[in-house]
């Protein structure tokens, strides 16, 4: 009889451990990976230069937008040199910000094209506390589309444009988007939020995915007001009928780039697939700048009318 009580104390104390550690790690997890404080030392310091200085130079201005659930969120508006009614929105990466995205700004800039970058919740100049990871971040871009519509009246097009987590805030959008849409390119772009966080953890920490994402999924929806278990593009890009240009360097080790097959299955038809040899994540811009240059320019003229 004193040997099972004995027992039993034992095994609910090492049930204690387990749920309090769980508890503690998915804290951990999700604070490291989501929280504004601890990912800021990501972000690119020092004096700004090449495209990111040319883009800061420029008579560009600043955009202030309200978040559904009320972050104030910015963003940076260059007009083309001439006039016209097509927009191409532009959305950076994790740990950057629209001040660092002067390459791509450019690119369709010389295009001819006005350039839309906004700032992500919690990122650059916008509100939050939270990365929304692009699933949040969704309904804020459709902020931003309605917002250059306004702008550009009702011959308004848009084309939208994204790199690692901007292109899966690309993604996420699709499906949603309002039919002057006409375009989109992803470079480096997850399908899952999920899937992403799983891989960053064996890779980063060692450890497996369970139970430390769940429960880090329960403080995303409890502190960030969002389920990152939801964000999927094969639920996204099945309600999408916006061309789409997938672009993935072969060897991205940050975001494998099976993430663009699974992304080109999701997507339907029109879809173009690059991957780009050799390239590291997000490097397929570095990688061969004319033939990206000629790539994406070529794919946004094409679908412009």
């Amino acid at each position: 009889m004193f040997g099972k009580k004995i027992l039993k104390i034992t095994l609910i104390s090492l049930v204690g451990v387990f749920v309090v550690a769980d508890l503690a790690g998915g804290a951990y997890l999700f604070n490291y990976a989501f929280k504004k404080g601890n990912y800021a030392s990501t972000l690119a310091t020092g004096p700004l230069k090449g495209n990111n200085k040319w883009f800061n130079d420029q008579d560009q201005k600043i955009w202030t937008e309200k978040s559904k659930d009320g972050l104030t969120l910015k963003a940076r508006y260059l007009p083309a040199e001439q006039q016209t009614n097509k927009t191409v929105i532009v959305v950076h990466g994790y740990g950057s910000a629209s001040k660092y995205m002067g390459s791509f700004v450019k690119i369709f800039h010389d295009a001819g094209y006005n350039v839309l970058a906004p700032d992500n919740r919690s990122f650059g100049l916008s509100g939050g506390e939270y990365a929304g990871y692009g699933w949040k971040d969704r309904s804020d871009m459709l902020g931003w589309i309605s917002r250059v519509n306004k702008k550009n009246g009702s011959g308004s097009q848009i084309g939208l444009y994204g790199i690692s987590m901007g292109a899966a805030t690309v993604m996420y959008t699709l499906g949603k988007q309002p039919q002057n849409v006409k375009w989109a390119i992803e470079d480096c772009g997850y399908s899952t939020i999920s899937g992403e966080l799983n891989y960053q953890l064996k890779e980063m920490f060692h450890l497996p995915s369970f139970p430390l994402v769940p429960t880090a999924a329960i403080y995303s929806k409890i502190f960030a007001g969002y389920n990152f278990y939801e964000a999927n593009t094969k639920d996204t890009l099945k309600r999408s009928h916006v061309p789409l240009f997938l672009i993935h360097g072969s060897k991205d080790t940050f975001v494998p780039v099976s993430n663009v097959y699974e992304n080109y299955k999701n997507a339907n038809d029109p879809k173009k697939l690059w991957v780009v040899k050799g390239a590291e994540h997000g490097q397929s811009y570095n990688k061969d700048k004319a033939e990206y240059i000629k790539k994406v320019t070529s794919y946004a003229n094409h679908y412009f009318k």
